[in-house]
């Protein structure tokens, strides 16, 4: 790129080090404009990025062919206009699985919202940052498979539709009931929606406030103590940043992994729904381990604004982390 390189492109990571975001320093010797951004970049990445123990992901810089490689095999590839000649990635390449029902007890113990608190700030947290698989998707997915889509179904209504695949055979179709299936993959208290018989929709839980969690610290101690304590400044975080998604991901592709994933216990039907989930990306061909493209900003102050947000999400994941690691501890 030192010789050759397209004017954009060199004019892009020229402005990515004059806008006082990288810097120069942190490129040991000038090889090529790429080497020179990949050296500013990733120097930047690790000032800014905390320590994760259970969130995994690593940034990618590619240019527009590389997304182009992606894109290219999923059904709507089409939308993709590049906006930039230089995009950041996000890959994921494995699934990290952490099982929360042993201490999802004793927090049901203590209140009983703080369970589902603790669910909707997770999924929060990762609307504006990264996926994270939460039990209510694990619901989702099976009941795609087995209930017609209906994660709401009754014992009644799964045995009308399971019928067809199972015949008479109630001890197989037993094993399918959601009666039996929610406990395991997503009790009440960890779906983030709940159903509104009355409105007949799906309506969002609610969290604890501040407030409430301050409380619950001065009449905890020990684990759980330090559970409400990170909820607490992970709310705090979230409300200072909005709805926004802060790694501005341009186009999302269909990601096979989650940078980590809850469920209430790591066991065989967990186990089933994760295969199911990798055998239908394979067949389908779209599944990828990118979760989004992010095109890089370039007038000085759009770049600013850029890193400022990716060092906001960055300080999320780590509370973010700090949060998951408390309940799988």
């Amino acid at each position: 790129m030192r010789w050759n390189a397209e004017k954009d492109v060199a004019g892009l990571i020229s402005a990515q080090f004059n806008s006082g975001v990288l810097r120069p320093r942190d490129v040991p010797e000038f090889k090529g404009a790429g080497d020179a951004l990949a050296h500013g970049f990733f120097a930047w990445a690790k000032r800014h990025t905390p320590r994760l123990d259970c969130l995994g992901f690593d940034f990618v810089l590619c240019d527009v062919q590389a997304v182009q490689d992606v894109v290219q095999y999923q059904e709507d590839c089409s939308d993709f206009n590049p906006t930039s000649p230089v995009y950041l990635g996000i890959e994921i390449t494995q699934e990290n699985i952490f099982e929360i029902g042993r201490r999802a007890a004793e927090l049901r113990n203590v209140h009983p919202r703080l369970v589902s608190t603790a669910m909707v700030l997770i999924n929060r947290a990762a609307g504006r940052t990264m996926w994270v698989r939460t039990p209510d998707e694990f619901l989702g997915e099976f009941a795609s498979w087995f209930w017609d889509g209906d994660s709401n179904a009754t014992d009644e209504e799964a045995r009308e539709m399971l019928t067809d695949r199972f015949g008479e055979d109630e001890a197989e179709m037993d094993y399918y009931l959601p009666s039996v299936v929610r406990p395991q993959l997503c009790p009440d208290d960890m779906d983030v929606y709940r159903w509104h018989a009355k409105t007949r929709r799906y309506l969002p839980q609610r969290a604890l406030g501040v407030a409430a969690l301050r409380r619950l610290q001065r009449f905890t101690a020990g684990r759980t103590r330090r559970i409400c304590a990170e909820l607490e400044k992970l709310s705090l975080m979230l409300q200072r940043v909005g709805n926004r998604d802060l790694f501005g991901c341009e186009y999302r592709p269909r990601c096979a992994y989650a940078s980590a994933t809850l469920t209430v216990e790591n066991d065989t039907r967990v186990g089933e729904v994760l295969d199911s989930h990798y055998e239908y990306l394979a067949s389908a061909g779209d599944g990828t381990t990118y979760l989004g493209f992010t095109p890089l900003a370039s007038t000085p102050d759009a770049i600013r604004k850029q890193y400022a947000d990716w060092s906001q999400g960055l300080s999320i994941l780590g509370q973010l982390d700090r949060v998951i690691a408390c309940l799988a501890a």
